[in-house]
């Protein structure tokens, strides 16, 4: 199960470095490359007061201050190729799932992406840290991970040009689009330490 891990604090902006590292090693190719990546997210929000009753009579009151934490997974969408990606189709497969009643994951995998820029990023979804646990069935605290796993498969074609059409033509005799790439995701990938943290002002 994620453990907690509060020591630290870190901006977003320093976490999204690395998604724009891998779009400059990239983008000299001459083609979309899409790719997901997964995020530890260990965030807490802005600090409010509360009292709590203090004594045996209860008449008085002791002020305390906390943060609600938010721990989650989130999966985004990356073009960290050199040209456009079009007609883009996301594919899912597998069983592992987010825990009732979020089980869907919305209608992002009924549709075509028309396009998506050299550089873009597109958020597709978040698990919840207790949405990666496994409960007992009378219910009770988290007993371990999940051993599900799930798959997305990118299919897109190269953007508009006279040599992108020739060259997709294979691909589109045989009623398919020009790239396809997977990606495949199981709880155990971000078991462990907690990142650093993120603090609300």
């Amino acid at each position: 199960m994620l453990q907690l891990f509060y020591e630290f604090r870190v901006s977003s902006s320093a976490i999204t470095g690395a998604m724009r590292i891998g779009v400059q090693v990239v983008s000299s190719h001459k083609t979309p490359v899409l790719e997901i990546y997964h995020q530890v997210r260990n965030r807490f929000g802005p600090e409010f007061e509360y009292e709590t009753p203090k004594g045996e009579s209860g008449e008085e009151t002791l002020k305390q201050k906390t943060r609600f934490q938010d721990i989650c997974v989130e999966f985004t969408l990356v073009n960290i190729g050199g040209s456009r990606a079009e007609n883009i189709k996301l594919s899912l497969s597998g069983d592992l799932r987010r825990n009732s009643p979020r089980e869907s994951f919305g209608e992002q995998f009924d549709l075509v992406i028309p396009q998506m820029a050299p550089g873009q990023s597109r958020y597709l979804f978040k698990f919840n840290d207790h949405d990666l646990n496994q409960y007992p069935e009378g219910g009770g605290g988290p007993i371990g991970l999940k051993t599900e796993s799930f798959t997305i498969v990118m299919e897109y074609d190269s953007g508009r040009g006279l040599l992108n059409w020739f060259l997709s033509l294979p691909s589109k005799v045989r009623g398919k689009r020009r790239f396809r790439a997977e990606y495949t995701f199981f709880p155990m990938l971000v078991a462990g330490d907690l990142p650093p943290a993120e603090y609300a002002p």
